[in-house]
């Protein structure tokens, strides 16, 4: 299990290879925007509260993660007390106490239980005191892993190795954050997005990624996109035919929105969180942001891009599997793609298409007008995609809801 950055050392090998981990340091940059996630073995819980740091402690919620362990969970509040117990453990504690009881034998807390953001939270070391679960702490992207006995068990984890490798993980990444913020204080400069948005006055496509824990959703990254038009309507998602100049509100799905009090509600019933980050993102859904912006005329390209993903824990996860997508485009208007199909060049990322291998290079030609890449196959079909550059970069694009990248 050759694996090298941290909840993905649980999941997968070659998240750091594929560029993430380099993707993954600018989303900490700004974590004061991010919500603590709490991934339970091979899933993300769902949690009406997240999880907190707290005077240096980490919290998770309680309901939601012993629950999520199979343990009924009831509170008596006259007497301030949680009760967590299955066949195997009856845990109780008092909030505001430091001490708390499993099978009546005590167990000392790193601080007291308490009520955080209207839910009853313990910090996350009781959690494998109490339980036996292994936890996993990672502050430089903000997430909590859970991996029970069981699944350790059940997948053959060596856990002498896992903890080597994490340690090995956390010991680079406090290395790299030092030089950082030692490149940060001498640079004096704080990141800002190109346009900071204006809640009032949305405009245009936003961009942002999440990780997808075990590649079973997007094959490990996932796209979030809104692209907001003029009269309170938004686009959710990748256009059909290009970039945001071709949504076509009578062919595609445009929604009317509204923003009251950090919501942004939609026409189909459905709220989600919105605001505008300290640094001037676009934040919706705990999703950091930046407004995608428009090819520049003349732009050229001539690298050769990889697109990586995986589905299922490479090491873990039985038929767990991997892939990989080269495109070329060169400066002259032509392009090659090794072993797959245009038509599934832009698809979207859920590992279910990512078999669509051809064996063979297809060649053609592409031109690029604002948003949208225009690719002809030599055999007379033709692709119509979204199409961005990351940062100013153009050794780091975007086709559909595929992060293609030079190596």
């Amino acid at each position: 299990m050759a694996v090298r950055i941290f909840r993905f050392i649980i999941c997968f090998a070659a998240i750091l290879v594929i560029g993430l981990g380099a993707q993954q340091l600018k989303a900490s940059a700004s974590s004061s925007d991010s919500i603590i996630k709490i991934f339970l073995n091979t899933k993300e819980l769902e949690t009406k509260t997240p999880a907190k740091v707290k005077d240096g402690t980490t919290f998770v919620p309680v309901r939601a993660v012993f629950e999520s362990l199979g343990m009924k969970v009831s509170w008596e509040p006259k007497q301030q007390l949680l009760t967590m117990k299955d066949s195997e453990k009856t845990i109780m504690l008092i909030v505001g106490e430091k001490t708390a009881t499993v099978n009546g034998k005590t167990v000392a807390l790193e601080a007291a239980a308490e009520n955080i953001d209207g839910a009853l939270q313990v910090p996350l070391q009781f959690v494998g005191d109490a339980t036996g679960t292994v936890v996993y702490w990672d502050p430089y992207n903000a997430e909590v892993s859970l991996l029970t006995r069981k699944f350790i068990k059940e997948s053959n984890i060596d856990m002498v190795e896992l903890d080597s490798l994490i340690k090995e993980y956390m010991d680079k990444k406090a290395k790299d954050e030092a030089a950082k913020k030692k490149e940060d204080a001498q640079a004096k400069i704080k990141k800002k997005p190109k346009t900071p948005v204006d809640l009032n006055k949305l405009s245009g496509m936003y961009a942002g990624f999440r990780s997808d824990f075990g590649g079973y959703e997007c094959g490990g990254m996932c796209w979030d996109m809104y692209t907001f038009l003029p009269n309170k309507k938004v686009f959710i998602g990748v256009p059909a035919n290009g970039g945001p100049e071709t949504i076509n509100c009578k062919k595609e799905e445009c929604l009317n929105y509204s923003i009251s009090k950090g919501q942004l509600k939609l026409s189909n019933g459905k709220s989600l969180s919105i605001k505008k980050s300290d640094s001037g993102f676009l934040v919706i859904n705990g999703i950091t942001l930046d407004k995608v912006q428009t090819v520049p005329k003349g732009t050229k390209f001539n690298n050769t891009y990889k697109y990586m993903g995986y589905s299922g824990l490479i090491g873990i996860t039985p038929a767990a599997n991997s892939w990989t997508y080269k495109l070329t485009l060169r400066k002259d208007g032509t392009f090659e793609l090794s072993g797959v199909s245009i038509g599934s060049l832009a698809a979207n990322s859920n590992p279910s298409t990512h078999t669509s291998h051809t064996g063979k290079d297809e060649k053609g030609t592409y031109t690029i007008q604002n948003n949208t890449i225009t690719m002809k196959g030599s055999d007379g079909k033709v692709l119509k995609s979204l199409f961005f550059i990351h940062d100013s970069d153009v050794d780091d694009i975007q086709i559909g809801l595929r992060n293609y990248y030079v190596k």
